[in-house]
């Protein structure tokens, strides 16, 4: 369009804003023509008549250009307009992959238009649908979210009849929003007795009958043939209709088959767990050991680098230092339990080198002026009777610039100092030789090179050959252990297709890097080994590998529109593969996935907790530019437990903050606590169990209950189960481990074998932090895999959970749960007192035997702390503390009250007689001598004795 005037100039048809129009100035007429930048045209000195037809002309060729441009767009922006219109009445799920390709289509249509189509410029309908075109291009999200909403409103009344009677019970809200949830991927959090079954099969028979799929359309996948075939069994029943149900290795074989026209020969390790477990145990021994290097690198290994080395300096406080050492069981290779990884390097660098030793014998001297425990030195090397103590003190600087010695931070100096200080004297006043060794040498990584220094003068060293260490390792059941984690390992490093390089690479940032690369070269070579023993034959890993590269080539077509993922959280990284290759090959394939990250319990077997958490960022469809496009339903309400149970085990299980957060409604509300602890004895298990049932078949006031005893192990199961069943006629008792219990329920659970250590719950062996050298997200929280056990273990329960535990060595779970208000712990025995700590680490004091007529306790880390003290006088179940209100008087927790020691900080004053009458005497009593007088006090009307008071 061009103008002349003083000038000429062309302007586009985009440039402007509206039509023309006249206008008069200071008399005259003036044609105006508004432009898009907000400014205008003006052209003055125009005839009326001429002004008039100027204007028709312009607003004629500017609406015939706007109309030329809408009309070579007008069969895409028709369509368009049709999928939003249908987005006010949605008769299907508004998917992202149902929606993307019209926003497409939108963006290609309006890149054919300018970016603003003045008002006026089109035919009212014209300018009415280029308009809602536009405001869809521009929030298209916002519109499908609503489109959503009246979806999900009106589909709840048009099937609500089906979701009554699918299942024997109608369906929760919950469970129906996750049925009609139809995005490119769903996720369903399904807790523990939250009908998760109940939805998968409500959604197939929800999909057919909708005409939303053909059953030949949907595939249904499982983690173990019994649980596909019940579902298929389940969706026919209730559905009349026949879905493929299949295990992710039966898909992977059908679909190598269909491509190669035949499979591959099957390891016979692929299936059998025990089996694959004694293929790496002898791959380790004769293929590994026999290679020189190996063999030296594996008897390191064992003997230094077999537990993640931590020491005093990690921990808060010396009774978590003492929580982690029991847990780790430092056993040597000859077989004693020692205090700390340095003291076990000692002990397995001596038992190598062939030189004989004693570890903590008695003094060979008597002390009769000793009132400190019993001496009882580090090592004695039975030949030449040398003796080694380690001590726990590293170099620093002190204000003067001076090198002096320190202790970790809960640890006192110099007590600590003057206790060396002491050994020293003793070892010089009766001649007897001490070689010292320091913790500050393990942190310059001498302290083997640095002891060998020390005793090469006295020694002779005869090193054992590595034919007999391997004997030892092999008696003492280490080999097993070690290949349970190379095992676990393996599993990850071949489904996730990881390489060594990266793993490498991994190690040499972690906290431990001379553990991980010692165990990444170990692991080569039994990877190269197992890969030789494999031959021509797959293993399972291998087969979903091969199996998803068919899929992602083409070479496979699927004909699977929705993929029902049962126990999602038990997805390996190499089944996620399998299912984001299937998703690839139509853009209009769902993937709805059930499960329960707090459930998640197989990691040892190659799942990735990992792809559950990150589930939209993975799985999640593309909508409008943005990736990631998903959808979460939890559905929060469970069926089994009462709220007692139900509410603290999700606390229990979010104290690790990656635990994706849920609500939890319980099934009904309780009456009284719930959760109940036995304490027994070594080798009283049995009794506690037939306590803890005793209890148990008097709550059922006759009436039959069922009763799950819940191992961390098969070997818990108690031998004598039959005969203890048979005495209780009205309890239906059967023992399961908990990673087999998964699924089940029962009235009352019972955990057997709540212990510290390698074989306790939670077990040491499963949360080694190698894993995360093969994961792509570490778990960076104590026992994460165990928690989330455990958590399975309580939800087991409908009415309540016992829980058998060592008494001598409880397990941190254990001390959790009875430490936490709301579990609300009965404890069926005063074995443990949960409100008395340690003074010297902090522990948990605990019942000891009678000592000189008169109840004390005990720290829970006997071996390592030993600390005792004696009980109240009035109830001798509890230990009296310094009142935080009055320093000079000590209260029991059942209200007694007694003066402070005026010479000790731990000790209060007893009634004692003496050589010259009563007096009042420290508790600690030789260890403390704090004396204070009786005040002399008129007689109880009542009867009782004066309570004596602090002495002012």
């Amino acid at each position: 369009m061009n103008y002349s005037g003083r000038s000429s100039r062309a302007i586009e048809y985009a440039q402007v804003a509206g039509p023309p129009f006249l206008t008069k100035k200071l008399g005259f007429s003036v044609l105006v023509l508004p432009l898009a930048d907000g400014s205008e045209i003006q052209l003055g000195g125009v005839k009326h008549e001429e002004a008039d037809r100027m204007i028709l002309a312009i607003r004629t060729a500017w609406r015939e250009h706007f109309e030329e441009l809408v009309s070579g767009t007008l069969d895409d922006l028709s369509v368009i307009s049709d999928v939003v219109d249908r987005l006010k009445r949605p008769r299907r799920y508004p998917s992202a992959c149902l929606l993307d390709p019209f926003v497409d289509r939108a963006d290609y249509a309006l890149k054919f238009l300018p970016d603003l189509i003045p008002d006026g410029a089109l035919p009212p309908k014209q300018q009415e649908l280029v308009g809602e075109i536009l405001h869809f291009r521009k929030e298209p999200e916002t519109l499908r979210r609503k489109a959503i909403d009246l979806f999900i409103e009106a589909e709840l009344v048009e099937v609500a009849a089906f979701l009554d009677e699918i299942e024997s019970n109608p369906l929760t809200p919950e469970q129906r929003l996750a049925v009609l949830a139809d995005e490119d991927a769903t996720l369903v959090l399904a807790g523990a007795g939250s009908g998760k079954t109940s939805v998968i099969v409500a959604k197939a028979a929800y999909l057919v009958r909708q005409g939303i799929r053909a059953p030949e359309d949907i595939l249904l996948l499982a983690f173990g043939k019994a649980a596909a075939a019940e579902m298929t069994e389940r969706i026919e029943e209730r559905a009349g209709v026949s879905v493929t149900s299949l295990t992710f290795h039966a898909l992977g074989y059908e679909i190598i088959r269909e491509v190669e026209k035949g499979v591959p020969a099957l390891a016979p390790h692929a299936i059998d767990e025990a089996q694959f477990r004694a293929l790496l145990r002898d791959i380790l021994i004769n293929d590994v050991a026999s290679r020189p290097d190996m063999a030296l690198l594996m008897l390191k290994w064992f003997s230094e680098l077999l537990q993640p080395y931590k020491n005093e300096w990690d921990f808060k406080n010396r009774s978590q230092y003492y929580d982690y050492v029991e847990s780790c069981e430092l056993r040597t290779l000859q077989g004693e339990l020692v205090r700390s990884f340095e003291e076990l390097e000692i002990a397995n660098w001596l038992y190598l080198k062939g030189v004989a030793y004693e570890y903590e014998p008695d003094y060979e001297h008597p002390l009769p002026g000793n009132t400190r425990k019993a001496y009882t030195p580090d090592f004695r090397l039975t030949e030449s009777g040398l003796y080694i103590e380690h001590f726990g003190v590293r170099k620093s600087k002190g204000p003067d610039g001076e090198i002096r010695l320190v202790t970790a931070p809960h640890v006192d100096r110099e007590i600590y100092l003057e206790g060396m200080a002491w050994k020293r004297r003793v070892h010089q006043e009766h001649g007897t030789t001490l070689i010292e060794t320091y913790s500050y040498e393990r942190v310059e990584n001498r302290l083997t090179e640095a002891l060998e220094e020390k005793l090469a003068p006295h020694v002779t060293f005869n090193p054992v050959p590595p034919e007999r260490i391997l004997e030892k390792l092999v008696e003492m059941g280490e080999i097993d252990a070690f290949t349970q984690t190379l095992g676990t390992f393996l599993q990850h490093f071949k489904s996730s297709g990881s390489s060594l390089s990266v793993c490498q690479e991994r190690a040499e940032k972690s906290e431990d890097k001379a553990r991980s690369l010692s165990f990444l070269k170990i692991f080569e070579a039994v990877y190269e080994a197992y890969q030789l023993r494999l031959g021509s034959r797959i293993d399972f890993e291998d087969m979903i590998a091969r199996a998803t590269r068919y899929v992602a080539s083409g070479q496979y077509r699927s004909r699977f529109r929705h993929l029902l993922v049962d126990e999602f959280q038990d997805i390996s990284e190499g089944r996620a593969q399998l299912l984001l290759a299937l998703k690839a090959q139509h853009r209009d394939v769902r993937i709805f996935a059930v499960g329960d990250d707090w459930q998640s319990i197989y990691r040892f077997a190659g799942s990735d907790l990992h792809l559950m958490r990150h589930f939209g960022e993975i799985f999640g469809g593309r909508f409008a530019g943005k990736d990631g496009v998903h959808q979460v339903v939890d559905l929060g309400r469970t069926f089994r437990s009462v709220d007692r149970i139900a509410l603290p085990a999700r606390d229990f299980v979010l104290k690790n903050p990656k635990q994706i957060k849920k609500k939890v409604v319980p099934a009904k509300f309780a009456d009284g606590p719930c959760f109940s602890v036995v304490h027994y004895r070594r080798r009283q298990s049995d009794h506690a169990l037939r306590s803890a049932l005793d209890a148990l078949s008097s709550r059922t006031n006759g009436n039959e209950a069922t009763v799950l005893l819940l191992g961390r192990y098969n070997f818990q199961k108690p031998k004598s189960l039959n005969e203890i069943s048979s005495g209780y006629a009205n309890l239906s008792i059967r023992f399961m481990t908990v990673h087999g219990s998964k699924g089940l329920e029962a009235d009352h659970v019972v955990i057997l074998g709540a212990v510290a250590g390698r074989l306790g719950f939670p077990s040491e062996i499963v949360d080694d932090p190698l894993l995360d050298l093969v994961l792509p997200e570490p778990e960076n929280f104590d026992h994460a895999e165990e928690r989330r056990l455990f958590y399975v273990a309580l939800t087991r329960a409908k009415k309540s959970v016992t829980i058998l535990a060592d008494r001598d060595e409880p397990s941190v779970f254990v001390k959790e749960v009875m430490e936490t208000p709301a579990f609300g712990v009965v404890s069926e025995d005063r074995e443990v007192t949960p409100q008395a700590k340690c003074s010297e680490c902090g522990g948990r004091m605990v019942s000891g035997s009678v000592k000189s007529r008169r109840p004390f306790l005990v720290c829970e880390h006997r071996r390592l702390c030993g600390n005792t003290r004696p009980t109240c006088n009035a109830c001798g179940q509890d230990v009296p503390m310094r009142s935080k209100t009055d320093p000079d008087t000590f209260r029991c927790s059942c209200g007694e009250e007694a003066p402070a020691c005026p010479e000790c900080k731990d000790g209060w004053l007893v009634r004692r007689s003496g050589r010259y009458g009563a007096f009042l005497g420290c508790v600690d009593f030789p260890k403390c001598d704090g004396k204070g007088k009786i005040k002399s006090e008129p007689h109880a009307t009542d009867g009782t004795k004066p309570q004596p008071r602090s002495p002012r």
